[in-house]
């Protein structure tokens, strides 16, 4: 039978993604999807800016941002038409990872420029239309049967790792006899997908509202699509909500002149998270490991960042320069930020969907208390970093890598487009790089890890990386940290107090990437950034 490195079993954007960066890292792939060709519609219409700078890294950024637009104003009402304003937020700003902290999208949009991308490569092979059957592995492992759903002819690979990223009505999982843990459940909400016949624009644009008679929200996806929900009132069925019930929510907005429905169907808000995240050689990422409510917009992108978080590992033990005991970390990683992510999504959606008139008046008299003291809120439960590997009693374990802009010989930039991606190791006192062994450097190299000082802007040496915006000035001097090693997922190993330490820092790396050293939480054991800008609404 044939031999891949790692077959990945469903070709969603979480199936896609860890495609593409196993590919172009050099690894034989096999992709396999039960469906004929690519979704076409939209689920998810929302990232942020890791995901953008993740898009970035394996080159479908660009075409990405041909259709996304970038969330300028988050504004909340209690009523479509002329309701008072609750909240607005502004979602101008730039994120820690160098883009702006939020785009909305339309899915196929994205699901276009991932396949481009890793259809290019030619140690990727995606197979649309077949369905797996059967899956095994032994010790050495993964053996996968699957079935062309066009002529019923069934075929046999092996490869050394599956990737299970077939939905929430997992195959693999299923097969597997993992189970999952079931969270809380919320009402049916109607979600009506729309492309544009024309150029639209709304006084009220972009955001919720929490209107207890029908709560609901409308915003772009990208610029061709439009996206309403309405949350279905107590007594309503999915099947209540024919194509004509549909018109008649819309008609305050548009009318067929305006717009083609796509699609309409019915959810239900609900949360699950398996109890494994692997077993053996087979790991699982994105919907089969994971739901969530949808307010914080977060589903698929966390699906993309287990995908991210899985693959950078893969690459390391297939290459032979990590012990296979650091896959097991993956699930340590991942699981405690998801269920952050799943708390804060749940926290910032429940507000949103009051349908009690007393209960919608309080939430009303509280949000506009807190627009002129601002104190009265409560700060968000912020999902918290990635602790399972990362530097033992660290004050910046776990947290994510900051992005600047930076200049070299001229050209300005991002740092991962000018200086590059991968292990970073970065300083901005270049003496402190005076430190390393050349033992350690040469390990280094061997990682294929980024190592420099980004220096002053007043620097014009030759080849010298200068912060341009002062950005890691002000993140060095804020944490007191010499040195800082950011992992390929962006997220920080660890960091180091001077020379010294940073020799200490990289052995520490060494360490655990060979299964023999410590790893864990950082300062006392506690999370010590979150995700990035949170977020709070679809």
């Amino acid at each position: 039978m044939d031999q891949y490195d790692v077959v990945v079993i469903g070709y969603g954007p979480c199936g896609q993604m860890a495609s593409l960066q196993l590919g172009q890292a050099g690894h034989s792939v096999i992709a396999l999807e039960r469906h004929p060709q690519l979704y076409g519609l939209s689920r998810a219409g929302h990232i942020d800016d890791e995901i953008m700078r993740t898009l970035d890294r394996v080159g479908a950024g660009e075409e990405f941002r041909e259709d996304a637009v970038a969330w300028e104003l988050y504004d909340m009402r209690n009523k479509a038409f002329g309701g008072e304003l609750l909240m607005s937020l502004d979602w101008s700003t730039i994120g820690p990872h160098g883009h702006r902290g939020h785009w909305i999208f339309y899915q196929n949009n994205l699901e276009m420029a991932l396949n481009h991308r890793a259809t290019s490569l030619d140690n990727v092979e995606v197979h649309m239309n077949h369905e797996v059957v059967e899956i095994d592995q032994d010790a050495d492992g993964v053996v996968v049967t699957y079935r062309d759903r066009k002529t019923d002819e069934e075929r046999t690979v092996r490869a050394a790792y599956a990737i299970a990223a077939d939905g929430d009505n997992s195959f693999v999982r299923s097969q597997l006899g993992i189970t999952t843990t079931p969270g809380n459940v919320g009402p049916l909400q109607l979600v009506i997908d729309t492309v544009q016949k024309h150029e639209l624009d709304f006084a009220f644009d972009n955001g919720q509202f929490a209107d207890p008679e029908r709560p609901g929200c409308l915003f772009q996806l990208g610029k061709t699509h439009r996206r309403w929900e309405f949350t279905l009132l107590p007594g309503e069925k999915a099947e209540d909500f024919t194509l004509d019930r549909v018109w008649e929510l819309l008609e305050p907005w548009v009318t067929p002149e305006d717009v083609e429905v796509l699609r309409h169907p019915v959810y239900q808000f609900r949360e699950s998270m398996t109890d494994e995240w692997s077993r053996g050689r087979i790991f699982l990422v994105g919907d089969a490991a994971h739901i969530l409510w949808p307010f914080a917009g977060e589903g698929m992108c966390n699906g993309l960042r287990d995908a991210s978080a899985l693959t950078w590992r893969l690459d390391l033990v297939l290459r032979g320069l990590a012990e296979p005991t650091v896959l097991d970390s993956y699930e340590g990683d991942r699981k405690p930020n998801m269920q952050g992510w799943t708390d804060f999504s749940r926290e910032i959606g429940l507000p949103c969907i009051i349908t009690d008139p007393a209960a919608a008046d309080e939430r009303d008299g509280f949000l506009k208390a807190v627009q002129q003291d601002p104190s009265l809120m409560p700060p968000p439960t912020i999902p918290g970093g990635y602790t399972a590997f990362a530097r033992e009693a660290d004050p910046l374990a776990g947290a994510p890598a900051v992005q600047g802009q930076v200049r070299v010989d001229g050209r300005t930039g991002l740092f991962d487009d000018v200086v590059g991606r991968g292990f970073q190791l970065i300083v901005t006192d270049p003496a402190v790089l005076s430190g390393l062994t050349d033992d350690n450097r040469a390990y280094l190299e061997t990682l294929g890890a980024i190592v420099t000082a980004v220096v002053s802007s007043s620097t014009d040496d030759a080849g010298a990386v200068v912060d341009a915006e002062g950005t890691y000035a002000g993140w060095f001097g804020e944490h007191g940290r010499a040195a800082v090693l950011a992992r390929p997922d962006f997220w920080l190993y660890g960091s180091a107090a001077d020379a010294v330490d940073v020799n200490a820092l990289v052995s520490d790396l060494r360490a655990a990437l060979a299964g023999s050293g410590s790893t864990g939480a950082g300062a006392n054991g506690t999370v010590v950034s979150g995700a990035g800008e949170p977020t709070a609404a679809h």
